[in-house]
């Protein structure tokens, strides 16, 4: 009966993918094909909802392979681990730019996007289906977060493991295959016109936007000349494409247009060879050190600005609380307007714990979209700041962009495989585990504010 609630799990977790920001600039695409194909057969319509889903599957099954493989030679696994390589992340950068130059018109991907005649561009669906997994695998979900550590623990059997991911994949493809196979719901889809055009260009300029993202990410992997250099092959890789449409495309003669693509694919192999490199940054200075807070303390010190926990720190008028008063001396949560992060650092979450210091740890990635959502919407926001200076917790962000065994075993240890996961660890050795995907602001507030009046600042042991 365990297995089946993690199966339900799994395919509910899949199905709430669909409105994950990770997933969004793959909404457009299927909106598209629905609408373009709406008007069709409904045979057409229910053969691009099973090609669709067995694109989605195909995705699931061989992540589930790779994950079963990584975990019989005694490696560790996680939800959306694979975006901590820099070779795949230079792989999603170029499959996602190349999608967005094809929606704009630059080249015509016939292969994939118009199919041989009497296909009808079912490939194209196909391939939606991977793209929309591969797109989906950064991003957690509630109820995905619970199957997906039992799929990935050392306790699934690899048959389980299959099913899980398998049910993962079905919930995400669930949406597009009824819409397909329900006539009553795809009338409510817009009729194919003119305005299509329009259309498939903006969803060209929201894939582009996906992979700036995604090279946002990859830049923070590897050396500045390497990611500078990838560039460089990016646009070569633009004018190739571009090159093959136009001068061998298919109002050309066979031998020309093989000749012009031969050209086209050494001339991408050739760049790709010269151009492409993980070079790992080298004395790259931390994003959050312990030193930064302590500076910027000394620095208010010498122009007089009040600091955390002297008066005036708290703006007038704030509601009194029972952690606002005379909390101990100890360096700023808030310096210049934004959140003081700690870098992740165990011990010093221990001994913040001996002095009866709550430590809330965001536990975050560069390519995890919820994660950069949360970020951006509900926690460096003015009442989450607030919070934080009144009740003395600690902030303390663990970056997983890249390998971390260290932040992987805190994970599992909070029975979580994948990012982002919020935890409040308190002084008497509980935690409070936050819900899993898009949290408000106010579940934040709520439950900084719970951990606070159990253990106020006043009572916390000062910094020495």
């Amino acid at each position: 009966m365990e297995l089946f609630s993690f199966l339900g799990a799994a395919f509910l977790g899949g199905l709430i993918l669909n409105v994950m920001p990770c997933v969004l600039p793959v909404l457009t695409m299927k909106v598209f094909h629905l609408v373009e194909h709406g008007a069709g057969d409904k045979r057409g319509r229910q053969i691009h909802g099973l090609a669709y889903t067995a694109g989605v599957l195909t995705a699931f099954v061989a992540l589930a392979i790779g994950v079963i493989a990584l975990r019989a030679g005694g490696s560790r696994v996680g939800w959306g681990m694979q975006f901590q390589h820099p070779p795949f992340m230079a792989a999603m950068v170029a499959l996602v730019y190349v999608f967005g130059l094809n929606s704009l018109g630059v080249f015509e991907w016939t292969v994939s996007m118009s199919g041989r005649p009497g296909h009808q561009g079912y490939g194209a669906s196909y391939v939606n289906g991977i793209f929309a997994s591969i797109m989906s695998t950064p991003c957690s979900a509630p109820f995905l977060g619970t199957a997906a550590a039992f799929a990935l623990g050392a306790g699934a059997q690899w048959w389980q493991t299959l099913a899980l991911f398998f049910a993962i994949g079905l919930g995400l493809a669930s949406p597009f295959l009824l819409v397909s196979f329900v006539p009553q719901i795809g009338k409510v889809l817009p009729r194919p016109g003119p305005w299509m055009e329009t259309f498939k260009h903006l969803m060209g300029f929201t894939l582009l936007a996906a992979a700036v993202w995604f090279f946002g990410v990859f830049q923070a992997q590897v050396s500045r000349p390497a990611s500078t250099m990838f560039l460089g092959f990016l646009l070569i890789l633009a004018i190739a494409l571009w090159a093959v449409h136009h001068f061998g495309g298919i109002l050309h003669g066979t031998a020309r247009r093989r000749t012009v693509r031969g050209i086209a694919l050494g001339v991408m192999i050739l760049a790709g060879q010269q151009m492409i490199s993980f070079e790992k940054p080298e004395g790259r200075i931390p994003k959050t050190t312990a030193a930064a807070p302590r500076l910027a303390v000394a620095a208010r010190a010498k122009v007089g600005e009040p600091q955390v926990g002297q008066p005036g720190a708290i703006a007038a008028g704030a509601a009194p609380t029972p952690t606002s008063a005379a909390p101990v001396p100890r360096d700023p949560v808030v310096v210049d307007g934004h959140i003081a992060w700690a870098a992740f650092d165990p011990a010093r979450i221990d001994a913040e714990l001996k002095k009866k210091r709550p430590v809330f740890v965001d536990f975050t990635a560069e390519w995890c979209a919820n994660c950069k959502t949360n970020e951006r919407v509900s926690i460096e926001t003015a009442a989450f700041r607030e919070v934080l200076q009144r009740s003395g917790l600690l902030p303390m962000k663990a970056d997983w962009t890249n390998e971390d065994d260290t932040i992987g075993e805190w994970l599992g240890k909070l029975g979580r495989s994948g990012i982002p996961a919020y935890v409040i660890y308190l002084p008497d050795g509980t935690r409070d585990l936050l819900p899993e995907g898009l949290v408000s602001t106010s579940e934040f507030v709520q439950h900084l504010q719970a951990a606070a009046l159990k253990f106020p600042a006043n009572q916390q042991i000062a910094d020495k």
